[in-house]
Order: C-alpha cells, then structure tokens, then sequence
C-alpha cells in the first residue's frame, strides 16, 4: 500500500478530529502491517510534515498522533502521481471517496494545464515522439460508429475513420476515399469512383466491397441510430467493380451527400472478428480497437486511455504530431448547485466533454490564450408529446406553460451576462398567480447527464403551479419509445456545419411527439426538404416547421451556446473538421531548438 493511501487510511479511520492519542499497536491494527513497518510509515509522514507523532514509551501508555495534511491534498497529490504513471484506473477510485471536495478539484484542475498539452516522449529505441496529452471527462463506450452516442466517441472516431466524402470548415464538400461521383438525372442513383492504394490500419486494402458492407451492417441493424430517415431512402448499394459503387435510393433526398459527410457514414472493414451487429450494448466495451482508413489509428484503448498513433500512410498525408493519449478524467468541474430559495435562471448545463485547451503553460508562463470558435453550437430544447394524452394537448396550457418558463428567463438574465437565450412573443412582464385551481402534473423525460437542467425547469414550472415528475434514462432508452410516456421531453441539439441535415434529422425526431394533423404537416414540409434541390426552398421549409413549432408552443428553445476552443500560440496548424472538432492531423509544436 503507498504512502499516500495509508495516510488516507488513517484518516478516513480516525475521523476529522486533529489530535488522537493512540497506540502504535492501534496503528498497526489500522494500516495492517508489523510494529517495525508501522513505526516506519510513521516516521515517513513526520518526516513529510503530514502528521505529527508525540511517542509515549512503556506498556499501555498511548501516544498523540496529529493529522497535519487535509485529506484532499493528499488524495489530489495521489491522484496526480497515479496519472503521471497512467494508472488511471487507481486514480480513479482515489479521487471517487473526495469527488465533492472544490478544493481538491481545484487543484487537480490546475495541476492538468502542465499535465495536458504537448510532450516530447522517449520511443522504444529513445526516439523522440511528439504526443498530444488530451483530458477528456466523458467515458469512451464505443468507437464503433454504429454504436458511438457521446461527442467524445464522435471525436475519436473523426479521427480514426473516413467517408466517401468529406465537408472542410467553410461546409463544402469535398472528395475523400472517393475521388469523385456522379448522380443520375432523376437524383436517385448515385455513383461513386473509389480512390487507389488506400489502405486500412490492418493493412488490408479498400475496396467497393467494404463500402458495400459498411451501408449493409447500417441498414440491418435494429439500433435507432443517428439520420436513420436518411439512411432508410436507401435501397440498394452495390459494388460495380473493386472501385466503382453504386448507390439507389428509394426517392429522391437532397440531404443524402450531406449524410455522407457524417461520422455514422464512414467506411469500416469487414472482420468477421469485429462482426458485431445488433450486438448487446453490454458487450460494446470488450470489442476489439476499431480499424479504419483515418489519419490515425488506435494502439490502445480501455476504461481510460485511448491512444491515438499517426498512420503513417494515410493516404491525405500523415499527421504531423505523432501520438495522442486521450484521458478519461473521472472529476468534473464543480456545478453550481440548485438551491430551492434562490430564483431560478435560464435552463443552462456546461456541454464540456473535453478541456478544450491546447497548451504547454509550463514553457508559455504568461502568454495569453486565444479564443476561437469551433463553428458548434449546443442548443438546449424541450418539447411538448402531445401523441400522450394529457393536459398539453390544450394549447391553452401549452401557452402558459411557455409564458412561465420565459418569465424565469428574463428573471434569470438580469444583472448577469447570459448566452444568447431565444424569447417568445406575448411574454408575462410579472408573476402572476397560477390560472388552474389545481397544480398541473407532468412527466419529464431526460438523459441522466441532464437531470441537473430537469430539476432547475422543475423549480421554474412549480412557481407557476406546474408539478413535473422527472424521469431519467441511458441514451438508448432515450432513442427508443421509452420517452413517449411523457408530456415533456428535454434534451440538446449539437449543431455544426451540417446545419440542414442537423434540423432535418431534429424535426423528423420531433414529429414523433406529435399529434395529427401537426405531424402530418411537419412530415409533408420534410419531404419537400429531401426533394428540393434549390438549397433556398430547403432552409425556408425547414423555417417553417420551426415557426410552427414555437408558435404553437410545441418546441421550446431554451438556450443555445457556441462551443469555443481555447489554445495557447506554442500551437500551430489550428483548424476545425465540419462537426466542430480540432483537426488532430493538422496541429503540430515547434520545437524549443533553434
């Protein structure tokens, strides 16, 4: 047991009270070792100024043992060494017994500036390797696109993976493993022509048959995934030759390229080992690393590093940084807590998967950051499912409900800097007292990370005689018809430079929640989304179906926050891929020499 442990040990045994008088066969009890090793640990933690030790000799007489050292500094100081040597998994269970502490989490977020960022690492045979050190605090489930649900497995996969085609930052798109296509008169059958002496990272070549494959396992699987209305205009795929492919498409979408783009769309090769459709969620984490085309590839991966290598011959050019150690942090930044007598503000929740800090403090002490945006933004929506019936199928109550939660909006945004918060027409100016006699009950369905913004809109709709009951799922739950039972349903939309299919895909989603004939109107303006090649008539339709949506108090749009990315100047070769992340392959640091 380390130094570190036992004295946490101590701590957690002896209780907050400084000063114990005790035993050394006490001690030996509790650390669980001899006298000799005990009076050596002892002596090692004086020595550290942890503790003070005020021996007392002779039978039965008991010494005075001083806890010097707060518990959370040592735990801090533990976690930072179990990093250092990448023994996340312990650190993890360390910080997990301290999470609640802010001081601990102060330090530990100060310590990570010098810990992330670029290093120069020894190789195998004392090369120098350029490595990217990247904290990131969700959990990696799946780098599968099939099965990825986080921004965080979105990114790895932007990185390890390549589609057909390809949207560079200013939207347009662009060739990748296809060098160019061609699309029939009727828009239905298109036909892409594979690029040459491609390889995967098992060094097995790409081919038509694996795009073929890719599309089949997605059209197969029972998993309600991402542009899955996209994805079902799909009839066939075909290979015509090993470098020719040819999609039909049940009708005419416009938004089919756009799909294409995405990382639910990129090209996978078949392994009967890695085989893994419709296979349980629970099994998803023992898959083996995922193979791609991508700039990098995946060495390792578990509960808490994922390592990213540069592939050396990719075919657009190996990345100029070598390696990328992606970190699963298990603390978060301290949440401001709800606090019931306080009003309540705007619906807000930090949509932070990673320290978006590219940096090197240690060697930059005093150069200022630059602050850029990543062309993300994170919208926060709550919907009415009025397909339940219930007290929301009133337009009435609908309204009022809109009124009570822009109310607290102006509340919450005075005196303080808010993001841009959406109003709606025909405000209330003051608090009224609820019109209903009796408190209206709700069921709220979220996401378990959004709980946090549930309970805050809980508070705000009781002010005004509301009574929500919140229910909580896993993002598969959320995908299926578990949240259809309830009236409201809360949840975000990441939108990026795929800014139609990003709205086509959220109103085909939201149609689901509503009744006739509003469902059918938003159905029918979709439709003249997927077959409008004029891009003016696509971004009016999809106007409309959100001016309808607000008007009739359906959709709430309750916050909406641009995702900005932080960089010291040590860095160069900044750039963003069309789903708002930091283009690893570009990036890279000068070196200290001259």
């Amino acid at each position: 047991m380390k130094l570190h442990q036992q004295y946490l040990l101590l701590h957690s045994q002896l209780g907050e009270t400084s000063e114990h008088t005790i035993t050394l066969a006490d001690l030996s009890l509790i650390l669980d070792c001899t006298h000799r090793n005990t009076l050596t640990i002892v002596k090692k933690m004086a020595s550290l100024g942890w503790i003070h030790w005020h021996a007392q000799r002779g039978r039965g007489r008991r010494s005075t043992l001083s806890l010097l050292a707060p518990a959370d500094q040592i735990a801090a100081e533990y976690m930072m060494q179990a990093m250092n040597r990448l023994e996340l998994q312990e650190a993890a269970d360390q910080v997990r017994d301290f999470s609640s502490s802010i001081s601990m989490q102060h330090v530990l977020n100060q310590w990570l500036l010098g810990y992330s960022g670029h290093h120069t690492e020894a190789g195998t045979n004392n090369e120098p390797i350029d490595t990217f050190r990247l904290p990131i605090r969700q959990q990696l489930h799946a780098l599968d696109p099939l099965y990825i649900n986080l921004l965080a497995e979105s990114f790895v996969t932007s990185h390890v993976y390549d589609g057909l085609v390809q949207r560079d930052e200013r939207g347009k798109i662009l060739p990748c493993l296809a060098h160019t296509w061609d699309v029939s008169d009727d828009r239905r059958t298109w036909i892409f022509h594979l690029r040459k002496g491609v390889y995967f990272h098992n060094g097995s070549p790409f081919t038509a048959p694996d795009v073929v494959y890719s599309f089949e396992r997605l059209l197969s699987t029972e998993r309600r995934t991402l542009y899955r209305e996209i994805m079902n205009q799909i009839h066939s795929v075909e290979a015509l030759n090993p470098l020719t492919v040819r999609f039909c498409l049940k009708q005419p979408q416009e938004l089919f390229l756009s799909f294409l783009t995405t990382s639910r769309a990129v090209i996978v090769t078949r392994n009967p080992d890695t085989d893994q459709i419709n296979m349980p969620t629970e099994k998803i984490q023992s898959m083996l690393k995922p193979v791609g085309t991508g700039p990098f590839k995946v060495t390792a991966w578990d509960n808490h590093l994922c390592r990213l290598e540069a592939y050396a011959t990719y075919f657009q050019g190996r990345a100029l940084i070598d390696r990328v150690d992606i970190l699963q942090i298990p603390w978060s930044t301290p949440q401001e807590g709800l606090d019931p007598n306080q009003e309540p503000g705007p619906i807000e929740h930090v949509e932070s998967p990673f320290f978006h800090l590219v940096h090197n403090p240690a060697k930059n002490a005093g150069t200022s950051w630059t602050q850029t945006s990543s062309g993300v933004t994170v919208t926060k929506l709550l919907t009415c499912n009025t397909q339940k019936t219930g007290p929301l199928n009133d337009p009435a109550i609908r309204a009022y409900l809109q009124q009570s939660i822009d109310l607290a909006q102006q509340k919450g945004t005075q005196n303080r800097p808010q993001h841009h918060e959406y109003k709606y027409e025909n405000s209330p100016t003051s608090q009224e007292s609820p019109p209903y006699a009796e408190p209206i009950a709700l069921h709220l369905a979220t996401i378990s990370q959004y709980r946090p913004d549930a309970e805050r809109l809980a508070l705000v709709l009781e002010k005004s005689g509301f009574h929500c009951t919140i229910h909580t799922g896993s993002m598969e739950q959320f995908k299926g018809d578990w949240r259809l039972e309830s009236d409201l349903i809360l949840f975000s939309l990441i939108q990026d430079r795929n800014v139609e299919l990003r709205r086509y895909d959220l109103f085909s989603t939201l149609s689901e929640h509503l009744e006739s004939p509003s469902q059918e109107w938003v159905q029918h303006r979709l439709q003249s989304v997927a077959t409008s090649p004029h891009t003016s008539e696509r971004e009016q339709a999809l106007f409309d179906i959100e001016e309808i949506l607000i008007r009739e108090h359906l959709m709430f749009i309750l916050s909406q926050k641009p995702v900005e990315t932080a960089y010291l100047p040590s860095v160069r070769g900044m750039s963003f891929n069309s789903q708002g992340w930091v283009n690893l392959r570009h990036i890279w640091f000068p070196s200290d020499k001259l």
